[in-house]
């Protein structure tokens, strides 16, 4: 099942099973050599972490939409998580924590330097995963894990081939600078500067998605739905 998790999450992520699109389990069991209960075990766990929805009424699977509302509601929530986490961890990380951080972060550099859009959403997320552990506190981590999910998937979108990598260069500047100021906060033991860090990153991220949002070429992105795509976020 762990198999089965792993590819139909990736496939998630970097929309090759793009929002909104119906999930064959069979045609997926038979390109992973397995049958369809592991697969179906895989779309179930992804169905609690809601990146997939289910149609009862037929037994069927779909990839999560993107559209206005719940991307407005994820901005809420990880401005909320991403503030608390980061003033828990500024007095609750280890010297462990703090070192699988570093490491992380530079990660997030590597993948930016080889200007892979995949890899910038995936370690970018993997980052802020970790702080989420380092807060210890379970039930925040557990909401920040399916924010980050969510994130990553949008952020893959908003990195992708559509952008010039070019345009990127001062945004992923910024990106590099918050990880570098917020894991030195940790270091300081400063929650107070931690958690002003933490909410700027938040907010560069959300303003990084409306710049994508006002492109003409958004409109030809498959959100799964119609609402996402002609609005903005305020």
């Amino acid at each position: 099942m762990e198999t089965a998790y792993a590819d139909i999450k990736h496939r998630i992520m970097v929309l090759e099973l793009e929002p909104g699109m119906p999930i064959d389990d069979i045609s997926i069991s038979k390109e992973l050599g397995v049958s369809r209960t592991p697969v179906r075990e895989a779309l179930f766990r992804l169905s609690t972490e809601g990146l997939i929805l289910s149609d009862s009424g037929k037994s069927g699977f779909f990839v999560r939409p993107m559209d206005l509302v719940s991307v407005s509601n994820l901005f809420e929530a990880h401005m909320v998580t991403a503030r608390a986490i980061a003033r828990l961890v500024a007095v609750r990380a280890t010297k462990e924590n703090l070192d699988e951080m570093k490491t992380a972060e530079q990660a997030v550099v590597r993948a930016i330097s080889d200007e892979d859009p995949a890899a910038v959403a995936s370690t970018n997320a993997h980052l802020h995963r970790l702080e989420a552990t380092a807060s210890k506190n379970s039930f925040l981590e557990s909401l920040a894990l399916s924010i980050h999910d969510h994130g990553q998937r949008i952020g893959f979108l908003a990195f992708g081939g559509r952008t010039s990598w070019d345009l990127l260069r001062d945004h992923f500047s910024k990106v590099q600078g918050d990880h570098h100021e917020l894991i030195a906060a940790y270091e300081a033991r400063d929650p107070d500067l931690a958690e002003e860090i933490a909410g700027r990153h938040v907010l560069l991220f959300r303003d990084r998605i409306m710049a994508f949002m006002k492109m003409d070429t958004v409109n030809d992105v498959n959100l799964g739905g119609d609402i996402l795509s002609s609005a903005r976020l305020d």
